[in-house]
């Protein structure tokens, strides 16, 4: 029974360091090196949105991790954006603003999908605009 118990535990250990590093390979968003930042409060609008991600040197999927910008009052979309390939890292996408963004508070809205493990990853952040 004890030799029955101890494989199982042994099963139960490997499958969880298997199962954990899997997770861990998941794209997630490097708050500091994106821009604007979730919550921040600006003066003017910014031309881009550009949000960095946390994920393997193989990078993001490029023609399926996109992200997009609206306008929370009204909730249509403003603007889309895709995985920068122009970074060797392919670990940004980039949301070009159109010169129209006006006051208010912006919500972005990513999907993103490692290139390595297929790893998912999805999330929403918002910011304002002041005008002041």
């Amino acid at each position: 029974m004890k030799k029955i118990l101890l494989s199982l535990g042994c099963i139960a250990l490997t499958l969880t360091i298997v199962f954990s590093g899997l997770v861990q390979a998941h794209p997630r968003l490097r708050v500091a090196d994106s821009s604007p930042s979730p919550g921040q409060i600006l003066s003017k609008a910014p031309a881009q949105v550009k949000l960095s991600f946390n994920v393997e040197e193989t990078g993001l999927v490029a023609d399926q991790s996109f992200a997009w910008v609206y306008k929370e009052e009204g909730e249509q979309v403003i603007a889309l954006g895709k995985v920068d390939t122009t970074n060797k890292d392919r670990n940004t996408i980039v949301i070009t603003l159109p010169a129209s963004v006006d006051t208010g508070i912006y919500v972005v809205k990513w999907v993103a999908i490692s290139l390595s493990d297929k790893g998912f990853s999805e999330g929403s952040y918002s910011f304002a605009v002041t005008g002041k």
